[in-house]
């Protein structure tokens, strides 16, 4: 795909000293280290933030309620409500789990509601197309049956006019968006601590047993408080 019909992607995580990102339980090990990731992002100067279904879960409400069937047709693919002034919050969502009280996200290091956009795919419910649109939700179809991400990413810059974007899934999203070359560059935030712990999600963390390995080139090293290092990488052409 041209650079020029994709946004800059930054993915930017925070792992421990072994690469996890979360604890595998319910037990939140970063959180004391929650400021600085921040503080970083915001230096980064993203337009939108795409995150996974598990990530989403976060932001959405705790009940999962059965939705009304719809018989009609939705002619359109894409529905977008939001205007591109407040950026957007891009999350997945393909077998239409997630139920929402509104259709902006609030960020701690963001002083606006973020508009919400939803990714669906052509196998997603129709009933769930529906209801996001009853609630004034955005959403993109990139897919039949399962993402494709190169025409997510075409979108997200031509649709939602984004020229930056902040990919912060969970291991598997970013696993599958490095896939297929669609990362730029790796902004990863190490903090010391080691879980040391077995099955546990790493910053990518595909569901795959194919070697596909990618390489990508050191251009910024920085100590930060708390012992953390924030390391830069761009993507080796």
């Amino acid at each position: 795909m041209s650079t020029k019909n994709k946004p800059y992607v930054i993915c930017h995580m925070m792992s421990t000293l072994d690469g996890r990102i979360t604890s595998g339980t319910t037990q939140d090990i970063l959180s004391d280290y929650f400021d600085l990731y921040t503080k970083i992002e915001d230096e980064l100067s993203g337009q939108a933030w795409l995150c996974g279904r598990v990530t989403m879960k976060a932001f959405a409400t705790e009940a999962s309620s059965s939705l009304a069937e719809f018989s009609g047709q939705i002619d359109t693919p894409d529905y977008l409500t939001n205007s591109k002034d407040n950026g957007f919050f891009i999350g997945i969502d393909t077998k239409g789990t997630l139920r929402w009280d509104k259709n902006t996200v609030k960020l701690s290091n963001v002083a606006h509601e973020i508009p919400l956009v939803i990714v669906v795919v052509e196998e997603t419910p129709v009933h769930y197309s529906s209801y996001l649109r009853s609630k004034g939700i955005s959403y993109l179809c990139a897919g039949k049956e399962s993402i494709n991400f190169g025409i997510l990413m075409e979108k997200i810059k031509t649709k939602l006019g984004v020229h930056t974007l902040l990919l912060e899934g969970g291991g598997n999203t970013n696993g599958s968006v490095l896939s297929e070359d669609l990362i730029d560059e790796i902004s990863l935030m190490i903090v010391p601590i080691i879980l040391n712990r077995t099955g546990v999600p790493g910053v990518f963390d595909r569901q795959t047993h194919e070697i596909d390995v990618k390489k990508f080139s050191l251009f910024a090293v920085t100590q930060i408080e708390k012992d953390c290092v924030w390391l830069r990488y761009k993507k080796v052409e």
